[in-house]
């Protein structure tokens, strides 16, 4: 499957896969809940595994990155299809970003363990992305799943 980042972030996520969950206040019960709805919508074969590369890729360096923001990502050989999730949650302390900050919203990026081409260009098209402060307003204030998807939307079609 080659794809260039013209592949929209759209086409990776689902409303089933964006969580708002202000009791999660961890990186463990984050990386739990995302496993969990991963599993549930058929996107990867166990939770299990995918949450042990998701703290793989956490061992190398923090994905926390600035502003609240957060991209926890792996390569996995549990994954069916390269799949992007949303998380608000509680500000967790034990996943903080390069600026102090704790983590509060996280994109959390899962692909097929051979497709570390695609597992990039999401990754650095979602970076940029999070590089506009009134994206990551937009996000911070959305409050359900339908809100998430529309500004996703419309910052891909701009």
């Amino acid at each position: 499957m080659k794809v260039g980042f013209t592949m929209n972030l759209i086409d990776l996520m689902m409303s089933d896969l964006i969580i708002f969950n202000e009791s999660i206040s961890s990186k463990d019960e984050l990386f739990e809940e995302i496993g969990r709805i991963l599993e549930e919508n058929q996107r990867v074969t166990k939770a299990r595994k995918v949450i042990k590369d998701l703290y793989k890729r956490e061992l190398e360096t923090s994905t926390g990155i600035e502003d609240g923001f957060g991209i926890p990502h792996a390569k996995s050989k549990a994954v069916l299809k390269p799949t992007v999730c949303f998380a608000h949650t509680g500000k967790m302390d034990n996943y903080v970003g390069l600026d102090e900050k704790p983590i509060e919203c996280v994109f959390a990026i899962i692909v097929p363990k051979k497709a570390s081409e695609i597992h990039l260009e999401i990754l650095s098209g979602l970076s940029r992305k999070l590089m506009d402060l009134e994206f990551r307003k937009q996000l911070k204030s959305a409050t359900n799943a339908a809100e998430i998807l529309e500004i996703i939307n419309k910052e891909e079609s701009s």
